[in-house]
């Protein structure tokens, strides 16, 4: 498909009242472009999905989807099915997807450093709507894709793609945090340069208010791009291949993430004692960490990862602030607070409790803080287009004119609510040695409940992934 790029407009105020007209067609132009994400919000369209998703209508869904999986919101549709497609068991179509994602980005970040594409994109989303950029993914959701298409590798048995996939998710995570950097001092810049619009809204008394729950949400992770189980995983896969100084890495990058996660704590002290790593051992005994024994012969290890609930969807809030005294309807998207509680997996087999599943990484607390660390650019954004739009006003000295960007500022004041919704709300995980054989594994969290037979081998490792959903638990097993 055609890219919409060619029908934005550049960003420039119009000089004549016959410009308005055409900034409000093309409006319109680039509402079909987006996929409709200006005018029908991204949650809506996919709420329809996920109900499907919960009747175990997977087809259904995947279906729908691919009708959708067209314009500036291609790769968000893909990155929904290929999730799907994995809840379903549907590894081939799932990596398909995630293949199609993961060129997508690489395409969109190549477009934007050898063409004006980029530029232009980004002068219309200040003039008229943040929704007509495409959508390529925060840095969570983008680390997530690289995670799961390591676990679809993982299952089938491609341990070379996995490593492959998991090293891409870490240098991800990596360029992340470098350009999260150079965003906000470009932000700070620009604002300065524009009268500071984005530092006072920042200051009002009524933005704070409505940022407090977002705020709290956010203030459970230390940043939005570095994810505990992508870090586990990544130390699973290398274990498996035999690389234990990389898996000894990322479980501690892992387990300083999640500090009291005990099973976390294991696999660090466990490839410590392996390695030698006697200073770190010191530290970890120091603080408390108990050394844990090898696995004994006729033993094999067992991995259970519990990722439940549904990530948040984002809702539009409405702000009437002053800016240089002139009152303005500024809109942005946040999220509230659902004080969900989630539980854990008892894991068990017959007659034996191995334990319990830890929290690994909280998606929703991911995604509110991808939110806040967006927020500087977003003021920015919302200041120079608020203040555009009154330059037009005052430039054409028109009722019509007027009234016309008073209705291109109803139909286009609208908040960016698309995110990655059917990425799981929170994960777990547990890990426990037992012995070899033919064992039947007992799962139950109080509301769902599932019996699987697993086959233990010696001295190698059973990945279980559940993942609850539609009133049961979805299983898939691996041995390595």
């Amino acid at each position: 498909m055609k890219s919409c790029s060619r029908f934005l407009p550049a960003y420039r105020l119009p000089a004549k009242p016959m410009a308005i007209w055409i900034l409000l067609f093309g409006a319109m132009v680039l509402s079909g472009c987006a996929t409709n994400s200006i005018f029908s919000a991204y949650p809506s369209q996919i709420e329809g999905i996920k109900q499907q998703i919960m009747a175990g209508e997977f087809s259904e869904a995947q279906a729908l989807l691919e009708e959708k999986s067209q314009g500036s919101d291609k790769m968000l549709y893909l990155m929904e099915r290929g999730r799907i497609s994995q809840i379903a068991g549907d590894i081939k179509a799932s990596i398909l997807d995630f293949e199609q994602v993961i060129d997508g980005f690489e395409a969109n970040e190549a477009a934007a450093k050898i063409t004006a594409s980029g530029a232009v994109n980004k002068a219309s989303a200040v003039l008229l709507n943040e929704n007509v950029l495409p959508y390529k993914g925060h840095a969570y959701e983008r680390i997530f894709v690289y995670s799961f298409q390591a676990l679809n590798f993982l299952y089938q048995r491609n341990l070379e793609a996995a490593a492959v996939e998991v090293r891409r998710a870490n240098l991800e995570q990596n360029l992340a945090l470098l350009k999260y950097e150079k965003e906000l001092i470009k932000a700070e810049k620009q604002d300065a340069k524009n009268g500071n619009v984005a530092a006072t809204i920042a200051q009002n008394r009524r933005y704070k208010e409505t940022f407090s729950s977002l705020n709290s949400l956010s203030s459970k992770v230390k940043n939005s791009f570095q994810n505990a189980y992508t870090f586990y995983i990544s130390g699973l896969i290398y274990e498996i291949n035999g690389e234990y100084n990389d898996a000894y890495i990322d479980y501690k990058k892992a387990l300083d993430i999640y500090p009291d996660n005990r099973y976390l704590r294991g696999d660090v002290v466990y490839l410590g004692q392996r390695l030698g790593m006697t200073e770190d051992l010191a530290l970890m005994a120091a603080g408390g960490i108990e050394k844990t024994a090898s696995p004994a012969k006729g033993k094999g290890k067992l991995v259970v990862l519990y990722e439940q609930g549904y990530a948040p969807k984002k809702q539009e809030i409405n702000l009437l602030l002053d800016l240089r005294g002139v009152p303005n309807n500024l809109v942005f998207p946040t999220y509230f607070n659902p004080q969900k509680n989630y539980r854990a997996l008892v894991v068990g087999l017959y007659g034996q409790r191995l334990g319990e599943t830890q929290t690994i990484v909280n998606v929703s607390a991911l995604a509110a803080k991808a939110l806040k660390e967006q927020l500087p650019g977003m003021m920015v954004r919302q200041g120079l287009r608020a203040m555009a739009r009154e330059q037009l006003k005052s430039q054409q000295g028109d009722n019509l004119v007027s009234a016309l960007v008073g209705l291109g500022q109803l139909l286009l004041n609208r908040a960016d609510l698309r995110s990655w919704l059917t990425l799981p709300a929170e994960v777990q995980m547990m890990h426990s040695i037992v012995d070899s054989g033919q064992q039947t594994l007992i799962l139950k969290d109080g509301i769902h409940n599932a019996e699987i037979n697993i086959n233990i081998l010696p001295g190698r490792t059973t990945v279980v992934h559940v993942i609850a959903v539609g009133g049961q638990l979805r299983t898939r097993v691996i041995t390595i």
